[in-house]
């Protein structure tokens, strides 16, 4: 039986006191409830001439019928109930699903924002904002959408600023000391962020796509280090059969205490193919620039080539396991031999993680990251700087309501590096409460 109608077989009474006594209305619901929708639907059908009308009947001849792909059938025959039961929501329920399977969007949005007025049990609700969350998405394709949300975080970080915790260092063949302020700083963290998106159809499978993202962090103690950052893009989706294809282009701003510190502008590309329901494969290719105000030994040209996969199972807690792999290469834009050694490298990375949803309101996250990078030139102290980044996120989600929902964000990072100056560890945990504009 389909999940669904387990939930909302309780809604409503379904019995009729005027049913014909050639079609045991007993057997029709015992088959239906046990799942075996296909004898429901061929002992229903047989006996259709006879009692169509009657409203027992007619559920569960139209809610088998929608089970075993006979939407049609089935519409007409829950139609009929409502227009004499016009307040069985159960009918109504499986008239909304019906009219989804057949992509008439509009009614099934209509008929399933009824249902929610009643209120339904929370399993029942859920299903129904799931029915709408793909409707939302289907529509994309034929009329503009908007999505925004904004989100308050609080937090702590063990390391704001990336710094190392060792102050020795060696120039030149001499031991040193780092200034205080240079090492890593520790630190309470408030954080907001807020999105906004615009989707607009083109053709049947074109569409243009556009968002601006601000995400902006104050620290307690060191608003020196107060950061932000802003994200504007703009691109086509494309669809062909099971593929995908999407091109767009990124600027982005990111400041220190009000400066500007870097700028980034690129162009992004991907392609996504459907291997099943389940399993998803994809490439992207992304080339940027990025120029840091008063330090343009560092300005680079980042080209970046991957390839990732995902796969959704069907078993307790419906995991979903990702993973990509990337290699990609930092081209200053100037020659010299202090850009070769601070900003040119060549590097590749691996991550993959999990999706659990561990229930109908919460989900959480697990993903670790790895990164080998080599630069182009040994600096001073004839030191060649090779980094070995790794990180592990734990991400949770707790869907307090239609739009609320509470996040917790836990992050670790290890950096190691030929170069101590260059080498660190980060722990950060946020708290969120995150609201989204459905």
């Amino acid at each position: 039986m389909h999940p669904l109608q387990k939930c909302i077989l309780g809604l409503t009474v379904l019995y009729s006191s005027n049913s014909s006594a050639s079609i045991d209305l007993d057997q029709l619901k015992r088959l239906f409830d046990s799942g075996n929708s296909q004898a429901a639907y061929e002992y229903a059908h047989a006996e259709v001439l006879s009692h169509e009308g009657e409203p027992t009947f007619d559920y569960y001849y139209g809610a088998s019928a929608i089970d075993v792909g006979q939407c049609n059938e089935g519409v007409y025959a829950l139609e009929r109930v409502l227009v004499s039961q016009p307040n069985n929501h159960a009918a109504r329920l499986e008239l909304a699903r019906g009219y989804f399977i057949l992509q008439e969007y509009a009614r099934a949005s209509a008929e399933f924002n009824t249902v929610l007025k009643y209120d339904p049990p929370d399993d029942v609700r859920e299903k129904i904002y799931d029915y709408l969350d793909t409707i939302r998405l289907q529509e994309d394709r034929y009329k503009t959408t908007s999505t925004a949300y904004v989100e308050l975080g609080y937090g702590a970080d063990s390391n704001i600023n990336s710094g190392p915790s060792n102050p020795t260092i060696i120039f030149l063949g001499q031991t040193g000391q780092l200034n205080a302020s240079a090492l890593e700083q520790n630190d309470n963290v408030s954080r907001i962020r807020a999105n906004y998106g615009v989707a607009t159809p083109l053709t049947a499978k074109t569409s243009f796509n556009a968002s601006i993202n601000a995400s902006l962090s104050k620290n307690t103690d060191h608003s020196e280090l107060d950061s932000a950052t802003y994200t504007e893009s703009a691109g086509l989706r494309f669809l062909h059969a099971q593929d995908s294809y999407s091109i767009d282009l990124i600027a982005q701003q990111f400041s220190i205490d009000g400066t500007g510190y870097r700028q980034l502008t690129g162009i992004n590309t991907n392609w996504s193919r459907h291997l099943s329901q389940l399993s998803t494969l994809q490439a992207f290719l992304q080339l940027s620039m990025q120029d840091f105000d008063g330090q343009e030994a560092r300005n680079v040209d980042t080209s970046t080539l991957g390839i990732g996969f995902t796969s959704r199972f069907k078993v307790v807690l419906s995991p979903v396991i990702f993973s990509s792999l990337y290699i990609a290469q930092d081209k200053p834009e100037r020659s010299s031999d202090i850009a070769k050694q601070i900003a040119e490298r060549d590097y590749y990375g691996v991550r993959i993680g999990t999706v659990l949803n561990t229930s109908l309101k919460t989900s959480s996250q697990f993903s670790v990251n790895y990164q080998s990078s080599q630069y182009g030139l040994e600096d001073i102290n004839g030191i060649l700087r090779e980094d070995r980044h790794t990180s592990a996120e734990l991400n949770f989600t707790w869907l307090l309501s239609r739009n609320w929902s509470l996040l917790a964000d836990a992050s670790y990072i290890n950096n190691d590096s030929s170069n101590t100056i260059n080498a660190y560890d980060r722990k950060q945990f946020i708290v969120s409460l995150h609201y989204e504009m459905k």
